[in-house]
C-alpha cells in the first residue's frame, strides 16, 4: 500500500492531497492540465520534495517532514516511465534494457524482457531505428526490469498517435498484470482510465474530488453502463491469441476483437446469432456534417 498526504505551494498553485493507493492494482491519477498530476507523481518519486506531509510505501517511510526524511528516488524502489521514453540514444535496445539491472543472468533477463514486448531480433537497435510504440515498450520492460515495488507512468502514451494508444493499452495492461506490480499513471485521458485503471484518484485545482472505480467515479446510476447489439456471426479471423469477429445486424457489419480461446469456449462459428456487448463509456462518437466528413 502506497499513502500520501503531501502539500506543495508555488507561485499561486497549492497542492493539497491525500490518498491511498491499492497494492498490485493499477491506478490512475486523474484530471485536466494543471491540476497536479505530474507534480504528485514527481513527489512520490522524490524527484521533488513537498513543503509538508508523508509519503510511505508499504512499511518503508520515504518521506517524512516532522522527521526530516527524504530518501533520494534512487533509493526509493520505484521504476519511472517518462513521456519522452528518456532512452540513452548512445544505447543499443539491449543495453538500454540491462542498465540498472544486477546479477549473473542478466543478459538471459534482457532477452526474456525483450521477448515479453514481442521485440526479440531488435536487442543491436538503437533508439533512433525504433518506432514510437516500439521505443515506448522498451521504456516500460527497462523500468520494470528493476522489479520495483511501485511503477509510476507519466502520460505514457501522450507521444503516440491515435491508433498507435489504442493498441498499446491493452498490451501495457498486460504486461503490467504479469508483474503483479502496484501502478500509478497519469492521465487525461478518460478512455485510458476506462481501458487500464482499476482505480481512480481525480484532481482538479491540486485537490483530491474523487477516487473510487472508473465506474464509481464516471458513470452514474441512472446511466446504461453497456449497449448491446444483436446480429448473425458472418466471419471469424483468429489467431492463437485474438480473433476478429465479424457481425451484421440489419444491413450493418460490425468488427469486434476478442480472445480466441473465448471462441473456442463458445464455439463460435460463422451463421451463428449472437450478442455484442460493450460498455457505453468505451463507444466512440463521431459528428457527421453534410459532406459526410467526419470529426
Amino acid at each position: 500500500m502506497l499513502n500520501i498526504c503531501v502539500k506543495k505551494t508555488w507561485n499561486e498553485f497549492r497542492l493539497d492531497v491525500s490518498f491511498e493507493i491499492p497494492h498490485k492494482k493499477i491506478t490512475a491519477l486523474f484530471g485536466p492540465s494543471g491540476s497536479g498530476k505530474t507534480t504528485a507523481l514527481r513527489i512520490i518519486s522524490g524527484l521533488e520534495m513537498a513543503d509538508d506531509g508523508i509519503v510511505t510505501c508499504e512499511e518503508e517511510i520515504w518521506f517524512h517532514k516532522m522527521k526530516r526524511i527524504n530518501m533520494p528516488p534512487q533509493q526509493r524502489s520505484i521504476g519511472f516511465l517518462f513521456q519522452d521514453y528518456a532512452l540513452f540514444p548512445h544505447m543499443t535496445v539491449e543495453r538500454n534494457v540491462a542498465y540498472g539491472i544486477k546479477g549473473k543472468e542478466r543478459l538471459q533477463e534482457v532477452k526474456e524482457l525483450i521477448l515479453l514486448v514481442g521485440l526479440s531480433g531488435y536487442e543491436q537497435y538503437y533508439p533512433s531505428q525504433l518506432s514510437g510504440g516500439q521505443k515506448q515498450r522498451i521504456a516500460l520492460i527497462r523500468a520494470l526490469a528493476r522489479k520495483p515495488h511501485l511503477l509510476l507512468l507519466d502520460e505514457p502514451l501522450s507521444a503516440l498517435d491515435m491508433e498507435a494508444r489504442l493498441r498499446l493499452q491493452e498490451d501495457l495492461k498486460q504486461i503490467i498484470q504479469q508483474f503483479h506490480i502496484t501502478t500509478v499513471f497519469v492521465t487525461h485521458d478518460i478512455t485510458e482510465v476506462y481501458k487500464l485503471a482499476d482505480y481512480v484518484v481525480v484532481l482538479d485545482a491540486g485537490n483530491v474530488v474523487k477516487q473510487g472505480t472508473p465506474e464509481e467515479i464516471f458513470m452514474g446510476k441512472r446511466l446504461s453502463t453497456r449497449i448491446q447489439i444483436v446480429g448473425k456471426v458472418v466471419d471469424i479471423e483468429s489467431d492463437s491469441i485474438m480473433a476478429a469477429v465479424t457481425v451484421m445486424h440489419e444491413d450493418q457489419y460490425f468488427k469486434t476483437l476478442i480472445d480466441s480461446e473465448e471462441i473456442q469456449r463458445l464455439n463460435l462459428t460463422v451463421g451463428d446469432d449472437v450478442v455484442v456487448g460493450a460498455k457505453a463509456s468505451d463507444v466512440i462518437l463521431f459528428k457527421e456534417y453534410g459532406s459526410g466528413i467526419r470529426s
